[in-house]
């Protein structure tokens, strides 16, 4: 071989090997957004890497329920609602968003550590109000955006998540986001998803109904950034949609697809005054069960008005 050649061939090598270093360092970038773009612009490690949850029963109880930021002025009602969970005693709690009104520390702390109490792993997908500043968003500001969103990653961890177990595949998507984020992150975990399994899509907003954002009215900030006919066709695998949004009462459904339909729960409390629930999923194989659990409110509580 001639000492010509040998140089190209070392010298191909060496940039074989220089761009597979500068792919890897690129690929192990820490995700750290300091700005607004940069935070919608990737996914923490959490909520692209599935967690795994193994367990020997035969089902798995979930207690879920959305829309509870109208508690935090009616604390008895509130701890009632706690109470009623830890007598349950779920495997797991998810929390489909809308926990807080204003976004602020007092609020978070007074959710988190009331459901810590209740011993069971609990999940989360953010509401409008939980990712934002309601107050700033009625009047079509988005100033204090990032440090409103950051608020809800410093108290939560993520803003999507997969997790798994023997039964199904539960994932938590942000419906506050753009569709092209939403459908992005979906591409990103659906290698992560065993298919043998029951496929739950979980959201603060109902996916099926046509709510949604319009650019020229700030008021409409409260529903999802997207039209259902942008995500209905690019979630047709999962069989499960469930919302927390304000619905007062336990709904169950289908909505159809190109090929059968969807099985539709929605799970969010209301309003004062209104009946206090949550629902009840009992998950094995291939089968969820779902129930609403009325919560029994102290007679002295102002949740009903009384002083």
């Amino acid at each position: 071989m001639s000492r010509l050649k040998l140089l190209s061939i070392i010298f191909s090598i060496t940039i074989v090997i220089n761009s597979c270093s500068e792919f890897s360092a690129k690929k192990k970038a820490p995700y750290i957004p300091t700005t607004l773009k940069e935070l919608h612009a990737g996914y923490y490690d959490e909520e692209i890497t599935p967690e795994i949850n193994k367990t020997n029963n035969k089902e798995i109880t979930i207690i879920t329920t959305g829309h509870l930021y109208p508690l935090l002025y009616h604390p008895l009602a509130y701890n009632a609602m706690i109470d009623s969970i830890i007598s349950i005693k779920p495997d797991y709690i998810f929390l489909l968003g809308d926990l807080v009104r204003d976004n602020v520390d007092k609020e978070w702390d007074s959710v988190l550590t009331r459901f810590e109490k209740t011993g069971s792993k609990v999940y989360f997908a953010p509401g409008n109000h939980d990712l934002n500043y309601h107050y700033e968003r009625w009047v079509g500001s988005r100033e204090h955006q990032f440090e409103a969103e950051m608020k809800y990653i410093e108290k939560v961890g993520y803003r999507y998540k997969i997790m798994q177990d023997n039964f199904a595949n539960y994932v938590f998507i942000n419906p506050n986001d753009s569709i092209d984020r939403v459908l992005e992150y979906l591409d990103i975990i659906k290698p992560e998803l065993d298919t043998t399994k029951l496929m739950i899509l979980l959201s603060s907003q109902s996916l099926w109904h046509n709510k949604h954002q319009l650019a020229d009215n700030n008021k409409t900030w409260v529903n999802k950034a997207f039209k259902r006919e942008e995500i209905l066709p690019n979630v047709e695998y999962f069989d499960y949609l469930i919302h927390g949004d304000w619905g007062g009462k336990f709904y169950q459904g289908s909505w159809p697809k190109s090929e059968g339909r969807f099985n539709v729960l929605g799970v969010g409390n209301r309003k004062p005054a209104d009946s206090l629930f949550v629902v009840k999923l009992v998950i094995s194989e291939n089968e969820l069960r779902g129930s609403s659990i009325a919560i029994d409110i102290p007679e002295e509580s102002t949740w009903f008005g009384n002083k």
